[in-house]
């Protein structure tokens, strides 16, 4: 089990239906592979958030965290007394921006089953922004399905909506990073459909940092880049630079879900393997 949510985490392209025959030979039903699945993806998300937003341990974290366990993680005890985030600002200023991921070969499969695990379709599957398979693969799991559906619907809500242009580039850069062909292919059919080209989504998936991009939404790019890639590098800095972009807070939150809802939504379909549905496009396919 371990050793399934550290290979989600760290190359979730390189997922493969032998990782769910272990968890299944090591006696774990299908709704329990499920759950750990969304544990490991929902890891990613919230410390995409903690860290793109900033949040600190808090001046009570002393007396919270166990010594060994901030030790573990290089925290002192004075340092949480003030400002971790400014703190990694001050060090990591002038760095050099980590170095891309590694990105194996996705898992394409020419299955006809929506999954890797067992699921029960019955009636019209929810609506998860027309990715049918992956509420599928959730089915067995309700109060995931259903929380997954919730976030997904609010991430575009309100007066803080990005637009379903930047939506889809933050989804695509995200895919394109990591290389999960599952949430690139449905990412670009939505930039397909509201008039994008084929080179211009390879350019996104092939420089996903937005050197291909221009203004704001290149700065969004180049921020959920780098939060997929190495969220514990992230400063004030990049925050500061969605701001100089015209971004108000409110967006930048919303910039923050997006990233890190893709990022938990590609892990969950890379490591349940759920396959992409025969209603997207060649193009789309063909992205990642």
């Amino acid at each position: 089990m371990l050793e399934f949510g550290e290979k989600l985490t760290l190359m979730p392209s390189a997922m493969r239906a032998a990782d769910i025959a272990s968890l299944r030979a090591a006696g774990f039903s299908d709704s329990e592979m499920v759950a750990i699945t969304a544990a490991a993806a929902y890891r990613n998300f919230i410390t995409r958030v903690a860290d793109g937003l900033g949040v600190e341990l808090g001046k009570n974290g002393a007396n919270y965290y166990a010594s060994s366990v901030l030790q573990a993680f290089g925290v002192n005890q004075s340092a949480i007394q003030g400002s971790l985030y400014a703190d990694r600002q001050r060090a990591t200023f002038a760095a050099t921006d980590t170095p891309r991921l590694d990105r194996p070969g996705a898992a394409h499969s020419d299955d006809t089953r929506a999954c890797w695990i067992d699921y029960s379709p019955s009636g019209d599957p929810p609506n998860l922004h027309q990715m049918t398979n992956l509420a599928l693969a959730l089915g067995s799991r309700p109060i995931a399905l259903q929380a997954t559906i919730d976030f997904a619907s609010l991430i575009e809500a309100g007066d803080a909506s990005l637009g379903e242009r930047i939506a889809s580039i933050i989804g695509l850069v995200v895919a394109g990073t990591l290389g999960l062909s599952y949430l690139g292919a449905h990412h670009a059919q939505r930039l397909l459909d509201t008039g994008s080209s084929s080179s211009e989504l390879r350019a996104i998936v092939d420089h996903p940092g937005g050197e291909t991009l221009a203004g704001r939404e290149r700065e969004a790019a180049r921020f959920c880049e780098k939060l997929t890639r190495a969220p514990g590098t992230m400063v004030r800095a990049d925050v500061e630079a969605l701001r100089e972009a015209a971004f108000s807070d409110r967006e930048i939150v919303t910039i923050v879900g997006a990233a890190a809802f893709a990022n938990y939504a590609g892990r969950i379909a890379a490591g349940l393997g759920v396959a992409p549905e025969r209603k997207l496009s060649a193009q789309a396919l063909a992205v990642i």
